[in-house]
């Protein structure tokens, strides 16, 4: 998930890690967690068959099933791609993916969502991007071409917000893990996420910045996944609604006024600063109501 304004959070160092600046496909374990999306599932196995070369396949693609009904289930032919089926038995991505983080054998966990698409960039763009940092924010795109998917792609929904050092350089101010790549080293020592978060917001801004507490993080846009914005109207509202039940979250544990400002549309044009303005109201809803 992402909010809509600087959240200004200042980490304190409490240790100083650096990441190997090497590493190859191979080192890679995949997480995504799943909860009653069988369809998202098989579609992001195969456009990964379709998109990623053999030489680019990471050691593992761990599914993680959070209590779906029915059960995941992964059909044969996708079994052509290194896959372990997973289930979490408590509610919540958080506590899905520590489930994965925990089963992974690689020294790197790339986390993206079962509504999502990979494509070719998928992993070659995280190898290029190695740097030292403990964690990796990915480029996200809307995958369809409707109105709501050109806004979400127009407001960079789900590419998390921008920082510029004192040294001018500039990193995310958290992760978004439709699209992250960590090192398993880091996300060990800090304990992984936060299964107290519950639902699908927050839980990610809240290992970001706990990140930033013992290294870098970068960004590495050429690594691109696509959204399935496909759940329309009524999507829009739930989704905003959570984010502000995220921000909620997030002042809560770290005492940063997060209250949903208003803002203007990034493309201006009538329809999306509708939008804007829904978005703005659904997400104050959620963080008073939460």
């Amino acid at each position: 998930m992402t909010l809509i304004s600087n959240l200004g959070f200042q980490p304190q160092k409490k240790a100083n890690f650096t990441a190997p600046v090497l590493i190859q496909a191979s080192d890679i374990s995949i997480v995504t967690p799943v909860r009653n999306n069988q369809a998202g599932i098989e579609r992001f196995l195969a456009e990964f068959l379709k998109t990623q070369p053999p030489e680019l396949y990471p050691r593992e693609i761990l599914i993680v099933d959070n209590h779906s009904t029915p059960e995941i289930t992964i059909p044969q032919q996708l079994y052509a791609l290194p896959i372990r089926l997973l289930n979490c038995s408590k509610i919540g991505p958080a506590a899905a993916r520590n489930v994965g983080i925990q089963s992974a054998t690689g020294e790197w966990i790339l986390f993206t969502d079962s509504d999502c698409i990979p494509s070719q960039s998928f992993i070659s763009g995280y190898l290029e991007a190695m740097n030292g940092s403990l964690g990796y924010a990915g480029n996200v795109k809307a995958w369809g071409n409707d109105y709501l998917s050109r806004y979400y792609q127009s407001q960079e929904i789900l590419v998390p917000l921008k920082v510029i050092e004192a040294t001018g350089k500039m990193r995310p101010e958290y992760l978004i893990t439709a699209n992250a790549l960590v090192w398993k080293k880091a996300l060990k020592f800090i304990g992984g996420f936060d299964e107290t978060i519950r639902i699908a917001a927050g839980e990610d801004i809240d290992l970001g910045f706990r990140l930033l507490e013992i290294g870098n993080l970068s960004y590495a846009f050429n690594s691109v996944i696509y959204h399935n914005f496909e759940d329309g109207f009524r999507g829009f509202v739930s989704r905003f609604i959570r984010y502000g039940k995220g921000n909620k979250i997030v002042n809560r544990k770290y005492g940063i006024d997060l209250m949903p400002k208003p803002f203007r549309a990034a493309c201006h044009n009538s329809l999306n600063q509708h939008l804007a303005a829904l978005q703005y109201i659904c997400l104050v809803w959620g963080y008073v109501t939460y």
